[in-house]
């Protein structure tokens, strides 16, 4: 389905979700304890409507055997939105350790384009708001000639998140791929020795 791109807009985003998308773009990349992330969450959920249900979770389990999960699901009025919004799955990691095997601190990424506007907004989702207040954030933004520059530009821009945690507050490595996406387990390994080896440091923006 192509619109043309006076409609597009309107026709995808509410005037709010417009102007903070705007206001992401040209603020990314936006990271938790330095930046406001209102916005951040904003333009993730937006990017992530579509495929809410598979994103990661916590399932509590009742004493009458009924599932509760702390994720909380959005609607939006915009039903274009779930059939011109289409995130792309890049990988996910597991921050825990081995040192407790059953437990699982999931971190998913995605990229998904934005239409009307022609960049890609990069989100990494976990399964609880604990750590940052949300659990989908948009962590960076960027623009491609051609589909092969995806993967390319999309890993840039989380090898420059972790970057700033590593950075910022010594965060220790991740310990592993738990599904493979666009982005290979071998690739995923790569940047994440990049990182916490300080082999280069990484500079993205939306352009």
């Amino acid at each position: 389905m192509n619109l043309p791109e006076n409609m597009m807009i309107p026709s995808l985003y509410t005037g709010e979700e417009q102007a903070a998308i705007e206001w992401w773009i040209e603020h990314s990349p936006l990271y938790p304890e330095r930046d406001d992330l209102v916005d951040s969450n904003k333009v993730a959920e937006i990017a992530l409507y579509s495929i809410q249900e598979q994103l990661p979770q916590c399932i509590t389990i009742r004493e009458d055997g009924s599932k509760d999960s702390d994720r909380k699901y959005w609607d939006c009025s915009l039903r274009k939105r779930n059939v011109l919004l289409n995130p792309i799955h890049l990988f996910e990691i597991n921050w825990a350790d081995d040192s407790f095997p059953e437990l699982l601190w999931p971190e998913t990424y995605y990229a998904t384009l934005l239409p009307g506007f022609d960049v890609y907004a990069v989100t990494f989702s976990q399964n609880s708001s604990d750590s940052y207040d949300y659990f989908d954030l948009a962590i960076g933004c960027f623009k491609v000639d051609k589909a092969e520059e995806i993967a390319e530009k999309a890993a840039r821009s989380i090898q420059a998140w972790w970057n700033f945690q590593n950075r910022t507050w010594s965060q220790w490595a991740w310990y592993n791929v738990l599904k493979s996406g666009l982005i290979n387990a071998d690739l995923a390994l790569r940047l994440r020795r990049e990182v916490w080896k300080k082999v280069k440091k990484v500079e993205t923006s939306c352009i």
